[in-house]
């Protein structure tokens, strides 16, 4: 779906031929203009990146985009990573790096705290976790070659000292935001929710509901109860996403490195 229109109705692709070679007079696209009675969102969330100097040197790249091209094209972006999160997704990037061959150097988590359960596997293959730190520089010229990271203090800033990790693929996560463009499109508002630090869709003006991480749940089991509960027409559980923001990205840096802002 690319357009949500009034009265609900939705302008929708579908993919005939795209996926194989077409056959003699198929499209490789068809466009459907569809007038729903009720309409289910599902449209996911855009992982966010991070922000420190020299951030756009070849090599570096989202967690989530390592991932797909690992399981998705069969192609290994590098063959030493270093892993920088914020969350508990990109540990399944540790995971698919080590299982196609690839050397992951270190994993650099903003957390100072991290789930145990979430950790183990890397102690078991060997895999130092610096948590409580960040990525304050990427280096190289052409491409990255190494990064430093520092540890955090109490105010969330880098600190001394700092270390470099040599490493020829960076991966990195800074979250999730709710993708909210046809909630929006529907004239729905978004609101802000303090704990994810993003948008999330607000009250619906058409006959529409999000679901899933398009509305700020994250974890695998909350959006299959998600999906259950809209299926069966109910309405679904309330998320908390009231509270203070997380510490999900650095202040702003003393020195003038380039930073790049999609």
């Amino acid at each position: 779906a690319f357009g949500y229109y009034d009265h609900n109705q939705l302008g929708v692709i579908e993919r005939v031929a795209d996926h194989r070679p077409a056959r003699p007079g198929e499209p490789r696209q068809r466009l459907w203009h569809v007038h729903a009675g009720r309409v289910i969102l599902a449209t996911g969330a855009h992982e966010r990146p991070l922000l420190f100097a020299n951030n756009d040197l070849p090599g570096i790249m989202l967690a989530g985009a390592v991932r797909g091209y690992v399981n998705r094209y069969a192609v290994l972006p590098g063959t030493a990573a270093v892993v920088v999160t914020n969350n508990d997704s990109a540990y399944a990037t540790v995971t698919d790096l080590l299982d196609r061959g690839a050397a992951v150097a270190a994993v650099v988590d903003l957390r100072p705290t991290v789930d145990s359960a979430i950790t183990a596997p890397l102690r078991d293959r060997g895999i130092a976790l610096h948590p409580g730190c960040t990525v304050v520089a990427a280096l190289g010229r052409r491409r990255v070659q190494g990064v430093e990271i520092a540890p955090l203090d109490l105010q969330g800033r880098p600190a001394q000292p700092t270390q470099r990790i040599a490493c020829d693929l960076l991966c990195v996560s800074g979250g999730w935001t709710p993708a909210v463009h046809l909630h929006a499109q529907a004239r729905g508002r978004p609101v802000f929710a303090p704990s994810l630090g993003a948008f999330v869709p607000g009250a619906s003006v058409q006959r529409e509901q999000s679901i899933g991480a398009a509305r700020g749940v994250f974890d695998l089991a909350g959006c299959i109860a998600d999906g259950g509960a809209a299926g069966a027409g109910k309405d679904p559980a309330t998320v908390d996403l009231a509270g203070d923001p997380p510490r999900t990205a650095v202040p702003p840096p003393a020195d003038r490195r380039k930073r790049f802002v999609d």
